[in-house]
Order: structure tokens, then sequence, then C-alpha cells
């Protein structure tokens, strides 16, 4: 096999693209179509995945959290819990949710007025409370926009309205936060801030919490402070926040697979294609195996004559469909957003997946080919030369 006869055969598959010129761009297109399709949502899910991560680290602020559904954590516990070694801060917070003004729903956040920080919010207007006995409150932007509060100093009703608990009281709006601030970011909910005393003893709960964040010093050790947490407090009902990554990107995980189901099924149709095509050109050409075939060509210079046809269509489609794809995954960005999803995902130069598209461009074609071209190597010459 030398390079006159693989330049031969190029030669050959370029001219019989060139004279079909509609059933190539039609075969290239069903290939790019499914590559694209696959490079796109590979893309997509990446970005969203390392969004969500991001979003936990930054917007969850804790490393840990302890939660019980009833007001049953004595406050102390948090004081305990930052003594413990690489626990690098711990804050005692009530978290439940409420209603600000008549339909407003929203989590409320009771804090420590020195632990405010621990959260890193966003203000854009006003200040945080200063005093731990003041009915001052933090709303985020959503909520004031749908309160009609465009500046600090209004006063609201915050009624908090759970289970068989309902309670009542006015709140100064001391300040307004963005709304990607704190949760609401990730989870698309409005969330807003109070110091803990006067949410306390409007539940008549004072010196108890329901929720303990936990800040740690170095990650790596996330399950070894945990475990000496659980020691301490063996009822202590603990969520890491690599748990939730793993609970979301699980969940996203049966999304892709759901979606890559679509991605097969175009798969399908392009080795249907593909098959068709290679058939039609075979049939096209029979007389040609035949006279090469009596020339002495064997079933390897055959076989590599469809072939080379196939692999430059599985070529073409492989590097136009991750092209496609990955402008095609800026489209599919904005369209997920639009469905309202709370944060911006980006996009990525995503290796694995341009590689991913282009293997699988040029497997499915070259498979999808397969029949066919052993049904043509097996044609005897006498019966080819024999077809019209």
């Amino acid at each position: 096999m030398n390079r006159l006869f693989i330049k031969f055969v190029f030669k050959m598959a370029l001219r019989s693209m060139s004279i079909h010129k509609l059933r190539t761009a039609l075969t290239i297109l069903a290939i790019t179509w499914s590559v694209a399709t696959l490079v796109a949502l590979r893309t997509v899910g990446v970005g969203i995945k390392a969004r969500v991560s991001d979003e936990v680290n930054e917007l969850l602020q804790a490393d840990i959290l302890i939660m019980e559904r009833s007001l049953s954590i004595p406050e102390q516990v948090s004081y305990y819990i930052a003594s413990i070694p690489h626990v690098k801060d711990s804050v005692g917070t009530i978290f439940i949710p409420a209603k600000i003004g008549k339909f407003k729903g929203v989590n409320l956040v009771g804090v420590p007025v020195s632990k405010i920080d621990f959260f890193n919010l966003e203000i854009i207007n006003g200040s945080p409370p200063i005093s731990d006995e003041a009915k001052e409150i933090i709303i985020d932007s959503d909520t004031a926009k749908a309160l009609g509060i465009t500046a600090p100093g209004t006063m609201v009703k915050v009624v908090i309205n759970y289970g068989t608990v309902y309670f009542e009281g006015e709140f100064k709006v001391v300040a307004i936060m963005e709304s990607r601030s704190f949760l609401s970011g990730l989870f698309g909910a409005s969330f807003v801030v109070a110091p803990l005393k006067p949410i306390q003893e409007m539940l008549g709960r004072e010196g108890f919490v329901n929720y303990i964040f936990i800040k740690i010093d170095d990650r790596k050790l996330i399950n070894d402070v945990a475990r000496a947490i659980k020691r301490n407090y063996p009822g202590a009902d603990i969520v890491k926040q690599t748990d939730i990554v793993n609970v979301i990107i699980k969940v996203m995980d049966i999304i892709d697979g759901m979606l890559m189901a679509v991605t097969v099924i175009g798969l399908l149709v392009a080795a249907l294609g593909v098959m068709n095509t290679v058939m039609m050109s075979i049939r096209e050409r029979i007389r040609e195996i035949g006279i090469l075939k009596t020339i002495g060509a064997g079933g390897t210079h055959v076989l590599l004559i469809f072939l080379s046809e196939v692999i430059i269509m599985g070529v073409s489609g492989g590097v136009l469909g991750i092209v496609a794809g990955y402008s095609g995954s800026f489209i599919l960005r904005d369209f997920v957003n639009s469905l309202g999803l709370a944060f911006e995902i980006p996009i990525f130069l995503v290796p694995e997946a341009f590689m991913l598209g282009f293997c699988v461009s040029l497997t499915v074609s070259i498979l999808a080919a397969l029949y066919p071209i052993y049904k043509a190597v097996k044609i005897r010459p006498i019966e080819a030369l024999k077809i019209e």
C-alpha cells in the first residue's frame, strides 16, 4: 500500500463527493448537527457544574451546617463549636420562612449583629444594624422592588407563619443588599437579615437557634471537623457544603443523561445518513469496483476507496460540529438563563467535549459504513461487470 495509491483513493473520494454535492452536504450536516448538540450540552453542563460549586462556596458562606427544624439548639453550642480545632468561625442563627408586607414571601435569617460580616452581604444602600436589640432589617433588592422601597428608613411588617407558629412585628429597613447576596443567587429565593434577639423574642425562644453556620480554616479537613462535631454532639444533623454540591451535581447528571438521549437520536439519524450515502455511492460505482478487481485490486483496496469518503465526511462533520457546538453553547446558555436560572452560566473551552465530539463523529461514520462497504468488498468482479 504505497503513498500513490492513498493519494488516488482520496482523489476518487473527493471526486465522488463533488459529483453528489447535495447528498454529501446533507450527510455532513447530519453529522455536524449531532456533534454540535453533544458539544453544546457538554460545554454548558461543565459551566453549570463549575458555577454551582462557586455559588455554593460564595453564597452559602459556610463549610458545615448544623440544623434542626425546631428551635432546639442552645445558642451557646455555636461558641463551643468555635473552639474545636480548625474551626475558623461559628454562627448560630434562626432561619425561618416569613412574609414582608402583605404578600412577599422571604426567608428570614436572624443573625447576631457582631456576626453579620460572616455572610459577606453586598450592601448597596444603607448600613447594617448596630444593635442586637434593634428591630431593624436588611432586605434584598428584589424584595425592595416588590415592596416599592427605594431607600432605607421604611417600616415594614414581618409576619412569621410557620406551622402552628404565628407572630408579627414592625421592623425598620436599614439597608438594601444585592439579591445575589447570601443564598439568593443560588436558589432564586429572597432573603432578609435581622438581628437575632428580636426574632428570638418574637418566637418566645430566647437563647435558642435552629441553624449553626461553620467555617473551617482548611476545606481538606471538612470531614475531620464534621466527625469532631459529631463526637461532641451526637444528635447534631450535620450537612457539609460538599454534600450540597454533590446532591446538586447528581441531579444535574440525571438531567445530562436525559439530554444526551436526545443526542443519541441525532447520532442515529447521522449514522443512517452515512449508511444511505455509502450504499448509494456503492450502487452507482459498482462497475468501477468490478473493473478495479479485474485489474488486481483486493478487498482492502475497495474498502479504502469507500472508507476514505466516509472519513472525509466524518472529519468534516466533526470539525464543523465542534465549531457549531461551541458557538451554540452561548445560545443554549442564554436559553437556559431565560427560563429563570438565578445565575449566569460561564462558558469554557472544554477540550474533553471537543475530543469526544470528534471521536464520536468519526466512529459513528465508520461503523455506519462498515456493512455496506463489507457488501461491496464481497462483490465478485463478474457480477459487478454484469450490472448496467
